[in-house]
């Protein structure tokens, strides 16, 4: 039999404290039927899931997977209120747990929080973009569309405040350092409880690629609703994304991502949230930890064959998690490999790396706004370990990880001697 011994660094479980929520994704409608709704879609998150939702059916998972990478899926409705049809799934398994209050309940919000725009003063222009590119300074808005072409937002915060809200249908918006507040219409008066003042919608497929602000009273933060605000942010339709760079808190509004859509963000705190219409729709929570890291199998086996025969055995998955929160993110993971040896490693009792062969395969899960290659697509690609090979790439937007399952295929030479062979592929990430 031979064995390969790889190095691994897990997951650390996230901590809890009492009161305040503090999972990635908060959800903190305290009564709402499907707070959480997956039918299909993705909803991926690197830590833990807090739904606070007391209904009988406060969950409901339809076809699909709701992950929670490192961390917990609970509140005080699980597990039986949290359902599943068609095959869904949670991984892990709801706990019972305390529900949780909101993490941002302290938040100063416009216009009193000193990032908040002073200008301008009533009417408030609205911005109407169709073709080639824009840009436009922080301020108070009616509205925002973006038809086609590229808006590009320079730093600060932009507060939208009608119902026309702020629409991405076709084109680009881009931003580094931005927080985009919605309002309502009584603006600079806070909306009134169950208001549905600005949303945000990308739709068509729209592309939105946005940082937060690293400073200020707004930092951290890509997406504020005004605490009674019921609109919420929403992305639609195939090719569309968000790529938020930061977080979203929307307390009393949904985030939603329906048709192919996909969305991103390093935290959600937010009523409710669903994923619909495309088993290619998505959510993406993953927390900005500033790394760039690779987690791996601890060992593989990779059976046994005689000499002059050949083995193959997948190596167990390899995961890359991106987490430097920058807007345009591009990676390589590589595999090298050391000689397999057994007993005092004589040529007899070595095979070395040009008989040891790899290939990556397809992706076995994307989370975030961006694409991947693999470095050998099939076993007709495999590539010979004599030298450092490509086994993934990526490039986009944002916090990412992506994952795959390789396969090592070792030739044993016809002179090899019987002996248990052991050695090390290694991978790495830059």
């Amino acid at each position: 039999m031979t064995a390969l011994a790889w190095a691994v660094a897990g997951p650390s479980p996230l901590a809890r404290a009492a009161g305040e929520c503090t999972a990635s994704l908060c959800i903190l409608s305290p009564n709402a039927a499907n707070a959480l709704h997956v039918h299909p879609g993705s909803l991926q998150v690197t830590g833990s899931i807090l739904v606070n939702s007391t209904n009988s059916q406060a969950a409901l998972v339809s076809g699909t997977t709701v992950t929670a990478t490192g961390g917990t899926i609970g509140g005080p409705a699980a597990p039986a209120g949290f359902a599943t049809s068609s095959g869904g799934s949670y991984n892990p398994t709801p706990t019972n747990q305390a529900a949780g209050t909101d993490p941002y309940a302290a938040l100063a919000q416009c216009p009193a929080a000193t990032a908040c725009p002073t200008t301008p003063a009533t009417p408030y222009p609205t911005i109407n973009h169709i073709t080639g590119n824009q840009t436009i300074s922080p301020g108070v808005y009616t509205s925002i569309t973006n038809l086609g072409g590229t808006l590009t937002l320079n730093p600060g915060t932009y507060v939208i405040t009608s119902i026309a809200g702020m629409t991405i249908s076709g084109g680009k918006l881009n931003g580094t350092g931005v927080t985009i507040y919605l309002g309502c219409p009584s603006y600079p008066t806070a909306c009134a409880a169950g208001t549905s003042g600005a949303a945000f919608t990308d739709q068509t497929s729209g592309k939105t690629t946005l940082s937060a602000p690293t400073t200020g009273a707004f930092s951290g933060m890509t997406f504020i609703a005004d605490r009674n605000n019921t609109a919420g942010v929403a992305v639609s339709g195939n090719g569309t994304q968000i790529t938020a760079g930061g977080a979203i808190y929307t307390a009393a509004g949904k985030l939603s991502a329906a048709s192919g859509g996909k969305a991103s963000f390093t935290r959600a705190v937010v009523d409710t949230i669903e994923t619909s219409g495309s088993n290619s729709t998505q959510i993406s929570v993953i927390p900005n930890t500033g790394t760039l890291s690779i987690s791996l199998p601890a060992t593989a086996a990779l059976g046994s064959a005689a000499p002059g025969g050949t083995l193959s055995a997948a190596l167990g998955s390899v995961t890359v998690s991106d987490q430097r929160g920058v807007a345009s993110s591009t990676w390589a993971a590589t595999v090298s490999a050391t000689n397999f040896t057994t007993g005092a490693g004589a040529p007899a009792q070595t095979i070395t790396t040009a008989n040891v062969s790899y290939w990556s395969g397809q992706a076995t899960n994307v989370n975030g706004t961006v694409v991947v290659t693999p470095g050998q697509s099939d076993a007709a690609a495999k590539q010979a370990l004599s030298a450092s090979r490509t086994a993934f790439s990526s490039t986009g937007n944002g916090n990412s990880s992506a994952s795959w399952t390789p396969t090592a295929v070792v030739t044993i030479p016809a002179a090899a001697v019987a002996g248990t062979y052991t050695g090390t592929i290694t991978h790495s990430v830059a």
